[in-house]
Protein backbone atom coordinates (compact mmCIF):
# COMPACT_ATOMS: atom_id res chain seq x y z
CA UNK A 1 0.00 0.00 0.00
CA UNK A 2 2.72 2.45 1.00
CA UNK A 3 4.75 1.55 -2.08
CA UNK A 4 1.77 2.17 -4.37
CA UNK A 5 1.07 5.56 -2.75
CA UNK A 6 4.72 6.51 -3.11
CA UNK A 7 4.70 5.55 -6.77
CA UNK A 8 1.48 7.52 -7.30
CA UNK A 9 3.06 10.57 -5.68
CA UNK A 10 6.11 10.24 -7.92
CA UNK A 11 3.91 10.05 -11.00
CA UNK A 12 2.25 13.32 -10.00
CA UNK A 13 5.42 14.87 -8.56
CA UNK A 14 5.25 18.12 -10.53
CA UNK A 15 1.65 18.88 -9.60
CA UNK A 16 2.15 17.92 -5.95
CA UNK A 17 5.32 20.00 -5.67
CA UNK A 18 3.32 23.04 -6.79
CA UNK A 19 0.17 22.55 -4.70
CA UNK A 20 1.83 21.30 -1.48
CA UNK A 21 2.88 24.81 -0.39
CA UNK A 22 -0.59 26.20 -1.09
CA UNK A 23 -2.26 23.41 0.87
CA UNK A 24 0.17 24.06 3.70
CA UNK A 25 -0.62 27.80 3.52
CA UNK A 26 -4.34 27.15 3.87
CA UNK A 27 -3.84 24.79 6.80
CA UNK A 28 -1.44 27.24 8.49
CA UNK A 29 -4.07 29.98 8.40
CA UNK A 30 -6.79 27.65 9.65
CA UNK A 31 -4.60 26.40 12.53
CA UNK A 32 -4.31 29.94 13.88
CA UNK A 33 -1.57 29.15 16.44
CA UNK A 34 1.89 30.43 15.52
CA UNK A 35 3.91 27.32 16.43
CA UNK A 36 1.35 24.88 15.04
CA UNK A 37 1.19 26.89 11.82
CA UNK A 38 4.98 26.86 11.62
CA UNK A 39 5.08 23.06 12.01
CA UNK A 40 2.47 22.68 9.25
CA UNK A 41 4.38 25.08 7.00
CA UNK A 42 7.66 23.23 7.50
CA UNK A 43 6.01 19.91 6.67
CA UNK A 44 4.42 21.30 3.50
CA UNK A 45 7.68 22.92 2.36
CA UNK A 46 9.66 19.72 2.98
CA UNK A 47 7.08 17.67 1.02
CA UNK A 48 7.36 20.08 -1.91
CA UNK A 49 11.17 19.96 -1.76
CA UNK A 50 11.30 16.16 -1.64
CA UNK A 51 8.96 15.86 -4.63
CA UNK A 52 10.76 18.48 -6.72
CA UNK A 53 14.22 17.14 -5.90
CA UNK A 54 13.14 13.58 -6.64
CA UNK A 55 11.69 14.61 -10.01
CA UNK A 56 14.85 16.50 -10.91
CA UNK A 57 17.10 13.65 -9.83
CA UNK A 58 15.14 11.07 -11.80
CA UNK A 59 15.08 13.14 -14.98
CA UNK A 60 18.49 14.82 -14.96
CA UNK A 61 20.65 12.17 -13.30
CA UNK A 62 18.86 8.91 -14.15
CA UNK A 63 17.30 10.03 -17.44
CA UNK A 64 13.82 8.80 -16.51
CA UNK A 65 10.82 10.43 -18.26
CA UNK A 66 8.61 12.76 -16.22
CA UNK A 67 4.90 13.16 -16.93
CA UNK A 68 4.12 16.67 -18.22
CA UNK A 69 0.39 16.78 -17.48
CA UNK A 70 -1.87 15.36 -14.82
CA UNK A 71 -5.63 15.10 -15.20
CA UNK A 72 -5.89 18.01 -17.61
CA UNK A 73 -3.46 20.29 -15.72
CA UNK A 74 -0.72 21.08 -18.22
CA UNK A 75 2.80 21.30 -16.84
CA UNK A 76 6.13 21.34 -18.63
CA UNK A 77 9.10 19.38 -17.31
CA UNK A 78 11.97 20.94 -19.25
CA UNK A 79 15.56 20.91 -18.08
CA UNK A 80 15.69 24.37 -16.51
CA UNK A 81 12.39 23.82 -14.70
CA UNK A 82 13.46 20.47 -13.25
CA UNK A 83 16.80 21.78 -12.01
CA UNK A 84 15.68 25.18 -10.75
CA UNK A 85 12.43 24.04 -9.11
CA UNK A 86 14.35 21.50 -7.03
CA UNK A 87 16.60 24.23 -5.64
CA UNK A 88 13.79 26.76 -5.16
CA UNK A 89 11.76 24.18 -3.25
CA UNK A 90 14.81 23.28 -1.17
CA UNK A 91 15.41 26.95 -0.40
CA UNK A 92 11.74 27.30 0.56
CA UNK A 93 12.13 24.45 3.07
CA UNK A 94 15.29 26.01 4.55
CA UNK A 95 13.78 29.49 4.87
CA UNK A 96 10.54 28.13 6.35
CA UNK A 97 12.49 26.28 9.03
CA UNK A 98 14.50 29.44 9.75
CA UNK A 99 11.32 31.54 9.98
CA UNK A 100 10.34 29.70 13.15
CA UNK A 101 12.88 31.66 15.18
CA UNK A 102 11.34 34.99 14.19
CA UNK A 103 7.71 34.29 15.06
CA UNK A 104 8.02 36.21 18.30
CA UNK A 105 8.87 39.34 16.34
CA UNK A 106 5.32 39.31 14.96
CA UNK A 107 1.92 39.60 16.52
CA UNK A 108 0.88 35.98 17.28
CA UNK A 109 -2.44 36.57 15.53
CA UNK A 110 -0.81 37.44 12.19
CA UNK A 111 2.16 35.06 12.32
CA UNK A 112 0.18 32.21 10.67
CA UNK A 113 -0.68 34.54 7.81
CA UNK A 114 2.99 35.43 7.41
CA UNK A 115 3.92 31.76 7.16
CA UNK A 116 1.16 31.21 4.62
CA UNK A 117 2.53 34.06 2.51
CA UNK A 118 6.02 32.53 2.58
CA UNK A 119 4.58 29.27 1.24
CA UNK A 120 2.52 31.07 -1.42
CA UNK A 121 5.60 32.92 -2.65
CA UNK A 122 7.57 29.68 -2.95
CA UNK A 123 4.72 27.73 -4.51
CA UNK A 124 4.12 30.53 -7.01
CA UNK A 125 7.66 30.50 -8.35
CA UNK A 126 7.73 26.71 -8.51
CA UNK A 127 4.49 26.86 -10.49
CA UNK A 128 5.96 29.48 -12.83
CA UNK A 129 8.92 27.19 -13.54
CA UNK A 130 6.66 24.24 -14.33
CA UNK A 131 4.03 26.22 -16.31
CA UNK A 132 3.39 25.00 -19.83
CA UNK A 133 1.91 28.20 -21.24
CA UNK A 134 2.39 31.91 -20.78
CA UNK A 135 -0.87 32.46 -18.92
CA UNK A 136 0.03 29.83 -16.34
CA UNK A 137 3.47 31.38 -15.89
CA UNK A 138 1.99 34.86 -15.43
CA UNK A 139 -0.64 33.67 -12.94
CA UNK A 140 1.94 31.81 -10.85
CA UNK A 141 4.52 34.63 -10.93
CA UNK A 142 1.88 37.21 -10.01
CA UNK A 143 0.76 35.08 -7.06
CA UNK A 144 4.33 34.87 -5.79
CA UNK A 145 4.84 38.60 -6.21
CA UNK A 146 1.66 39.56 -4.36
CA UNK A 147 2.71 37.31 -1.47
CA UNK A 148 6.11 39.03 -1.37
CA UNK A 149 4.47 42.48 -1.32
CA UNK A 150 2.31 41.43 1.62
CA UNK A 151 5.38 40.15 3.45
CA UNK A 152 7.13 43.47 2.88
CA UNK A 153 4.15 45.21 4.48
CA UNK A 154 4.51 42.98 7.56
CA UNK A 155 7.59 44.97 8.48
CA UNK A 156 5.41 48.04 9.07
CA UNK A 157 4.54 46.69 12.50
CA UNK A 158 8.18 47.26 13.46
CA UNK A 159 9.09 50.11 11.11
CA UNK A 160 6.55 52.27 9.28
CA UNK A 161 9.11 52.88 6.55
CA UNK A 162 8.48 49.30 5.44
CA UNK A 163 5.22 50.51 3.89
CA UNK A 164 7.28 52.58 1.47
CA UNK A 165 9.05 49.45 0.29
CA UNK A 166 5.77 47.55 0.01
CA UNK A 167 4.18 50.35 -2.02
CA UNK A 168 7.17 50.48 -4.34
CA UNK A 169 6.92 46.73 -4.82
CA UNK A 170 3.20 47.04 -5.50
CA UNK A 171 3.75 49.69 -8.14
CA UNK A 172 6.61 47.76 -9.75
CA UNK A 173 4.51 44.60 -9.71
CA UNK A 174 1.66 46.36 -11.47
CA UNK A 175 3.97 47.46 -14.26
CA UNK A 176 5.51 43.99 -14.47
CA UNK A 177 2.09 42.33 -14.65
CA UNK A 178 0.99 44.65 -17.47
CA UNK A 179 4.18 43.89 -19.40
CA UNK A 180 3.72 40.15 -18.89
CA UNK A 181 0.12 40.10 -20.13
CA UNK A 182 0.82 42.39 -23.07
CA UNK A 183 3.86 40.32 -23.99
CA UNK A 184 1.87 37.08 -23.86
CA UNK A 185 -0.74 38.58 -26.16
CA UNK A 186 1.86 39.62 -28.70
CA UNK A 187 3.50 36.18 -28.61
CA UNK A 188 0.14 34.48 -29.12
CA UNK A 189 -0.52 36.73 -32.08
CA UNK A 190 2.94 36.38 -33.62
CA UNK A 191 3.61 32.69 -32.97
CA UNK A 192 0.03 31.40 -33.07
CA UNK A 193 0.34 29.60 -29.74
CA UNK A 194 0.49 30.44 -26.03
CA UNK A 195 2.63 27.42 -25.16
CA UNK A 196 6.12 28.40 -24.05
CA UNK A 197 7.80 25.51 -25.86
CA UNK A 198 6.01 26.43 -29.08
CA UNK A 199 8.61 29.14 -29.67
CA UNK A 200 11.05 26.40 -30.66
CA UNK A 201 8.85 24.40 -33.00
CA UNK A 202 6.10 26.72 -34.23
CA UNK A 203 6.42 28.64 -37.47
CA UNK A 204 6.68 32.24 -36.33
CA UNK A 205 4.93 34.19 -39.06
CA UNK A 206 5.41 37.59 -37.32
CA UNK A 207 8.96 37.57 -35.91
CA UNK A 208 8.91 41.26 -34.95
CA UNK A 209 5.69 40.89 -32.99
CA UNK A 210 6.92 37.74 -31.27
CA UNK A 211 10.29 39.28 -30.41
CA UNK A 212 8.56 42.29 -28.87
CA UNK A 213 6.34 39.99 -26.83
CA UNK A 214 9.29 37.98 -25.52
CA UNK A 215 11.08 41.22 -24.71
CA UNK A 216 8.12 42.44 -22.65
CA UNK A 217 7.92 39.11 -20.83
CA UNK A 218 11.62 39.29 -19.97
CA UNK A 219 11.30 42.93 -18.89
CA UNK A 220 8.41 42.11 -16.55
CA UNK A 221 10.34 39.25 -14.97
CA UNK A 222 13.47 41.43 -14.74
CA UNK A 223 11.51 43.92 -12.63
CA UNK A 224 10.46 41.13 -10.28
CA UNK A 225 14.01 39.77 -10.13
CA UNK A 226 15.41 43.17 -9.12
CA UNK A 227 17.70 43.45 -12.15
CA UNK A 228 19.26 46.91 -12.56
CA UNK A 229 18.14 49.44 -13.66
CA UNK A 230 14.66 47.97 -13.10
CA UNK A 231 15.28 47.43 -9.38
CA UNK A 232 13.98 50.71 -7.95
CA UNK A 233 11.93 48.80 -5.39
CA UNK A 234 14.87 46.74 -4.10
CA UNK A 235 16.66 49.17 -1.79
CA UNK A 236 13.52 50.34 0.03
CA UNK A 237 11.99 46.87 0.32
CA UNK A 238 15.12 45.10 1.54
CA UNK A 239 16.30 47.98 3.68
CA UNK A 240 13.13 48.20 5.80
CA UNK A 241 11.23 44.98 5.16
CA UNK A 242 12.69 43.03 8.09
CA UNK A 243 13.74 39.40 8.42
CA UNK A 244 10.61 37.96 6.80
CA UNK A 245 11.05 40.10 3.72
CA UNK A 246 14.76 39.33 3.39
CA UNK A 247 14.26 35.60 3.80
CA UNK A 248 11.41 35.27 1.31
CA UNK A 249 11.83 37.96 -1.34
CA UNK A 250 15.60 37.90 -1.01
CA UNK A 251 16.00 34.16 -1.35
CA UNK A 252 12.87 32.78 -3.03
CA UNK A 253 11.73 35.85 -4.95
CA UNK A 254 14.93 36.93 -6.66
CA UNK A 255 16.08 33.38 -7.42
CA UNK A 256 12.62 32.34 -8.61
CA UNK A 257 12.22 35.23 -11.03
CA UNK A 258 15.80 34.86 -12.25
CA UNK A 259 15.48 31.14 -13.04
CA UNK A 260 12.17 31.76 -14.83
CA UNK A 261 14.02 34.32 -16.97
CA UNK A 262 16.63 31.67 -17.80
CA UNK A 263 13.87 29.26 -18.78
CA UNK A 264 12.13 31.78 -21.05
CA UNK A 265 15.45 32.82 -22.58
CA UNK A 266 16.40 29.20 -23.31
CA UNK A 267 13.18 28.56 -25.22
CA UNK A 268 13.43 31.89 -27.07
CA UNK A 269 17.08 31.34 -28.02
CA UNK A 270 16.08 28.02 -29.61
CA UNK A 271 13.84 29.90 -32.08
CA UNK A 272 16.06 31.07 -35.00
CA UNK A 273 13.63 33.80 -36.06
CA UNK A 274 14.02 35.76 -32.81
CA UNK A 275 17.20 34.36 -31.23
CA UNK A 276 19.52 37.22 -32.25
CA UNK A 277 17.14 39.90 -30.97
CA UNK A 278 16.60 38.12 -27.65
CA UNK A 279 20.37 37.67 -27.22
CA UNK A 280 20.99 41.38 -27.87
CA UNK A 281 18.39 42.39 -25.29
CA UNK A 282 19.71 40.00 -22.65
CA UNK A 283 23.30 41.09 -23.22
CA UNK A 284 22.44 44.79 -22.94
CA UNK A 285 20.38 44.35 -19.77
CA UNK A 286 22.91 41.96 -18.26
CA UNK A 287 25.88 44.28 -18.85
CA UNK A 288 24.00 47.28 -17.43
CA UNK A 289 22.86 45.30 -14.38
CA UNK A 290 26.38 44.02 -13.67
CA UNK A 291 27.81 47.54 -13.90
CA UNK A 292 25.14 49.42 -11.92
CA UNK A 293 24.69 46.66 -9.34
CA UNK A 294 28.42 46.49 -8.63
CA UNK A 295 28.72 50.26 -8.22
CA UNK A 296 25.71 50.46 -5.90
CA UNK A 297 26.93 47.51 -3.82
CA UNK A 298 30.31 49.18 -3.34
CA UNK A 299 28.61 52.32 -2.01
CA UNK A 300 25.94 50.56 0.11
CA UNK A 301 25.81 51.38 3.82
CA UNK A 302 23.51 48.58 5.00
CA UNK A 303 23.65 44.81 4.62
CA UNK A 304 20.20 44.39 2.99
CA UNK A 305 20.92 47.06 0.38
CA UNK A 306 24.41 45.70 -0.27
CA UNK A 307 22.97 42.23 -0.79
CA UNK A 308 20.19 43.47 -3.09
CA UNK A 309 22.62 45.37 -5.29
CA UNK A 310 25.19 42.57 -5.26
CA UNK A 311 22.55 40.10 -6.41
CA UNK A 312 21.60 42.51 -9.21
CA UNK A 313 25.24 42.47 -10.35
CA UNK A 314 25.35 38.67 -10.25
CA UNK A 315 22.02 38.46 -12.05
CA UNK A 316 23.54 40.47 -14.88
CA UNK A 317 26.12 37.73 -15.41
CA UNK A 318 23.31 35.15 -15.41
CA UNK A 319 21.55 37.04 -18.23
CA UNK A 320 24.74 37.23 -20.30
CA UNK A 321 25.27 33.49 -19.83
CA UNK A 322 21.72 32.74 -20.98
CA UNK A 323 22.24 35.02 -24.00
CA UNK A 324 24.97 32.69 -25.29
CA UNK A 325 22.19 30.40 -26.49
CA UNK A 326 24.18 27.23 -25.90
CA UNK A 327 24.07 24.30 -23.50
CA UNK A 328 27.22 25.61 -21.82
CA UNK A 329 25.66 29.05 -21.42
CA UNK A 330 22.45 27.70 -19.86
CA UNK A 331 24.50 25.49 -17.54
CA UNK A 332 26.61 28.48 -16.44
CA UNK A 333 23.46 30.54 -15.86
CA UNK A 334 21.92 27.82 -13.66
CA UNK A 335 25.09 27.41 -11.58
CA UNK A 336 25.25 31.16 -10.98
CA UNK A 337 21.55 31.30 -10.06
CA UNK A 338 22.19 28.54 -7.53
CA UNK A 339 25.11 30.57 -6.15
CA UNK A 340 22.74 33.51 -5.60
CA UNK A 341 20.34 31.25 -3.67
CA UNK A 342 23.10 29.94 -1.43
CA UNK A 343 24.64 33.36 -0.76
CA UNK A 344 21.25 34.90 -0.03
CA UNK A 345 20.36 32.23 2.54
CA UNK A 346 23.73 32.56 4.24
CA UNK A 347 23.64 36.37 4.40
CA UNK A 348 20.01 36.90 5.32
CA UNK A 349 19.66 34.13 7.87
CA UNK A 350 22.98 35.12 9.42
CA UNK A 351 21.77 38.72 9.64
CA UNK A 352 18.42 37.66 11.05
CA UNK A 353 20.17 35.70 13.82
CA UNK A 354 21.71 39.02 14.87
CA UNK A 355 18.24 40.48 15.28
CA UNK A 356 17.93 41.58 11.66
CA UNK A 357 21.13 43.63 11.51
CA UNK A 358 20.72 46.53 9.09
CA UNK A 359 23.80 48.76 9.33
CA UNK A 360 27.17 47.35 8.36
CA UNK A 361 28.45 48.65 11.71
CA UNK A 362 26.20 46.09 13.42
CA UNK A 363 28.39 43.36 11.94
CA UNK A 364 31.53 44.56 13.70
CA UNK A 365 32.95 41.70 15.76
CA UNK A 366 30.09 39.30 14.99
CA UNK A 367 32.61 36.50 14.53
CA UNK A 368 33.41 36.69 18.25
CA UNK A 369 29.95 37.59 19.60
CA UNK A 370 27.99 35.03 17.54
CA UNK A 371 30.29 32.51 15.83
CA UNK A 372 27.54 30.70 13.91
CA UNK A 373 26.08 33.89 12.50
CA UNK A 374 29.57 35.13 11.68
CA UNK A 375 30.38 31.93 9.82
CA UNK A 376 27.16 32.18 7.81
CA UNK A 377 27.70 35.82 6.85
CA UNK A 378 31.31 35.05 5.92
CA UNK A 379 30.21 32.19 3.69
CA UNK A 380 27.72 34.48 1.99
CA UNK A 381 30.41 37.13 1.55
CA UNK A 382 32.77 34.60 -0.01
CA UNK A 383 29.97 33.68 -2.38
CA UNK A 384 29.55 37.34 -3.37
CA UNK A 385 33.30 37.61 -3.89
CA UNK A 386 33.44 34.52 -6.06
CA UNK A 387 36.30 33.14 -3.98
CA UNK A 388 38.02 30.01 -5.36
CA UNK A 389 36.42 26.70 -4.35
CA UNK A 390 32.99 28.35 -4.05
CA UNK A 391 30.07 27.69 -6.36
CA UNK A 392 30.09 31.35 -7.47
CA UNK A 393 33.63 30.97 -8.75
CA UNK A 394 32.62 27.78 -10.53
CA UNK A 395 29.66 29.47 -12.21
CA UNK A 396 31.68 32.48 -13.29
CA UNK A 397 34.45 30.24 -14.63
CA UNK A 398 31.93 28.25 -16.64
CA UNK A 399 30.54 31.52 -18.00
CA UNK A 400 34.01 32.65 -19.09
CA UNK A 401 34.63 29.29 -20.78
CA UNK A 402 31.30 29.43 -22.63
CA UNK A 403 31.83 33.08 -23.65
CA UNK A 404 35.36 32.55 -24.93
CA UNK A 405 34.13 29.45 -26.77
CA UNK A 406 31.91 31.62 -28.99
CA UNK A 407 34.34 34.55 -29.20
CA UNK A 408 32.61 36.81 -26.67
CA UNK A 409 35.81 38.10 -25.03
CA UNK A 410 34.04 41.21 -23.78
CA UNK A 411 31.61 38.98 -21.80
CA UNK A 412 34.58 37.32 -20.12
CA UNK A 413 35.87 40.79 -19.19
CA UNK A 414 32.51 41.69 -17.64
CA UNK A 415 32.58 38.49 -15.58
CA UNK A 416 36.10 39.25 -14.33
CA UNK A 417 35.16 42.87 -13.53
CA UNK A 418 32.13 41.69 -11.55
CA UNK A 419 34.37 39.32 -9.59
CA UNK A 420 36.80 42.13 -8.77
CA UNK A 421 33.95 44.35 -7.57
CA UNK A 422 32.70 41.44 -5.47
CA UNK A 423 36.10 41.17 -3.81
CA UNK A 424 35.71 44.78 -2.66
CA UNK A 425 32.21 44.69 -1.17
CA UNK A 426 32.40 41.06 -0.05
CA UNK A 427 35.76 41.71 1.57
CA UNK A 428 34.19 44.56 3.54
CA UNK A 429 31.80 42.10 5.18
CA UNK A 430 34.56 39.65 6.13
CA UNK A 431 36.69 42.49 7.50
CA UNK A 432 33.87 43.74 9.71
CA UNK A 433 32.88 40.30 10.96
CA UNK A 434 36.36 39.23 12.10
CA UNK A 435 38.72 42.20 12.13
CA UNK A 436 36.77 44.95 13.88
CA UNK A 437 35.67 45.42 17.44
CA UNK A 438 32.12 46.26 18.29
CA UNK A 439 31.50 49.43 20.28
CA UNK A 440 28.23 48.03 21.62
CA UNK A 441 27.40 44.83 23.43
CA UNK A 442 24.92 42.92 21.28
CA UNK A 443 24.14 39.25 21.28
CA UNK A 444 22.17 37.12 18.87
CA UNK A 445 18.48 37.61 19.50
CA UNK A 446 17.46 34.24 18.12
CA UNK A 447 18.63 30.81 19.17
CA UNK A 448 21.78 29.42 17.63
CA UNK A 449 19.71 26.67 16.03
CA UNK A 450 18.35 29.33 13.70
CA UNK A 451 21.79 29.56 12.07
CA UNK A 452 21.63 25.92 11.00
CA UNK A 453 19.96 26.65 7.62
CA UNK A 454 22.53 29.35 6.93
CA UNK A 455 25.36 26.96 7.76
CA UNK A 456 23.86 24.36 5.42
CA UNK A 457 23.93 26.97 2.67
CA UNK A 458 27.52 27.80 3.57
CA UNK A 459 28.48 24.13 3.28
CA UNK A 460 26.77 23.96 -0.12
CA UNK A 461 28.71 27.02 -1.31
CA UNK A 462 31.99 25.39 -0.33
CA UNK A 463 31.45 21.72 -1.10
CA UNK A 464 29.81 22.22 -4.48
CA UNK A 465 32.81 24.29 -5.51
CA UNK A 466 35.26 21.65 -4.28
CA UNK A 467 33.50 18.63 -5.77
CA UNK A 468 31.05 19.83 -8.45
CA UNK A 469 30.87 16.69 -10.57
CA UNK A 470 27.25 15.84 -9.70
CA UNK A 471 26.18 19.47 -10.06
CA UNK A 472 27.87 19.82 -13.45
CA UNK A 473 26.26 16.58 -14.57
CA UNK A 474 22.83 17.89 -13.58
CA UNK A 475 23.20 21.30 -15.25
CA UNK A 476 24.68 19.67 -18.33
CA UNK A 477 21.65 17.41 -18.61
CA UNK A 478 19.35 20.40 -17.99
CA UNK A 479 21.01 22.36 -20.80
CA UNK A 480 20.85 19.40 -23.17
CA UNK A 481 17.18 18.75 -22.36
CA UNK A 482 16.06 22.28 -23.11
CA UNK A 483 18.50 23.17 -25.92
CA UNK A 484 18.80 19.75 -27.55
CA UNK A 485 21.87 17.65 -28.12
CA UNK A 486 24.02 15.47 -25.88
CA UNK A 487 24.78 16.61 -22.33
Amino acid sequence: MNASLLELARQHALLLAVIAPFIGAALAVVAGHARVSWAISVLAAICSAVLAIDAGQRALINGAPIADSVEGIALRADGVALFAAAWIAGALAVTTIAAGAFLRQLNPRVAPLGLALVLCAGGGWIGALYAQDWLGLIAAASTAWIASVALAAFGAERDRAALNGAMRMLGAGGVACALLFFGAGLIGRGAGSLEIAALESARIFAPGLTLTGVGLILAGLAIQAGIAPLHLWGGAAFGRGGAWMMLTAGVIGIAGALTVIVRVAAHAMAAPAIASGVAAGLVALGAISALIGSMQAIGARSLPRLAAYAFAAQAGCVLISAALGSQAGIAAALVQALAIISSAIALFVGSAVMGGAQSLHALDGVGRRAPLAGAAITAGALGLMGAPLTITFLGRWRMIEAAVGVGWWWAACIAIAALLAGVFYGGRLVERVYFRRSSAVADAQAGDWCAAPALIAAICITLLGVEPSLLLRAVGAAGAMIMGGAP
